[in-house]
Order: structure tokens, then sequence, then C-alpha cells
């Protein structure tokens, strides 16, 4: 039975975007990281970070500060994958979209904007 519905899943995800292929991916992968609602090994849920993305996320927001100025953004590498007025707004967008961690980052606003800190 199991083997059938695999073969199925498997034949019905040509049908997707590779947008949609990609978030069925992260969510398979993060369900075989954990058994029964545990963690394999009880290890913590350490993501593999590719020291890349910065960069990209560094071009990404060069290329598109002017269309999100005054926003928080949430990239994934140099891909928009949420955004709102709120940290928590680009954060939840992020992940209805598939990405539980995306880097989250508030875009200044445009000249005449107020920002404070040391």
């Amino acid at each position: 039975m199991a083997t059938e519905l695999l073969q199925h899943l498997m034949e019905r995800s040509s049908e997707l975007t590779p947008e949609e292929k990609q978030r069925l991916a992260r969510f398979l992968s993060e369900q075989a990281t954990h058994v029964n609602g545990d963690e394999e090994n009880g290890s913590q849920d350490s993501p593999t970070i590719d020291p890349r993305k910065g960069e990209l996320s560094i071009g990404w927001l060069k290329a598109h500060a002017f269309e999100y100025a005054g926003q928080h953004v949430a990239l994934d590498g140099d891909q928009l994958v949420g955004s709102g007025p709120t940290l928590r707004d680009a954060q939840a967008a992020a992940k209805s979209n598939g990405y539980s961690r995306p880097l989250l980052v508030h875009v200044p606003p445009r000249e005449g904007g107020t920002w404070g800190g040391w």
C-alpha cells in the first residue's frame, strides 16, 4: 500500500511548478528528520548554513531595496520568500511559503526616514 501511494505521489509531483516542487522537497526533508514528532537521535534542529546565501541576500537587497523600502522582507539567498509591514508578517509569509528559517531584514525607508541606534 505505501509503495503504491509513493508511486502515485511521485507521478503527481511531475505536475507541480518548480517552486511547488521546492516547497514540497523542504516539507518532506523536515518530515524526514522527525520520528513520531521527535527529532532523530534527540538532536537539535541545526540547519546546514550555506555561506553563499548571505552574499546572494545582499545582492538581492541592493537590487530591490527601493521596491521594499520601509518594509520587512524574508529572504532565502536571492529569493524573496515573504514580506510585510512588520517582522512577524514577513516571517509568517515565509512560513506559509514553506520557509521555516529565512533571513529576516528591515529595509530602511527611502530618504528622510528615521533611524535610531549607536
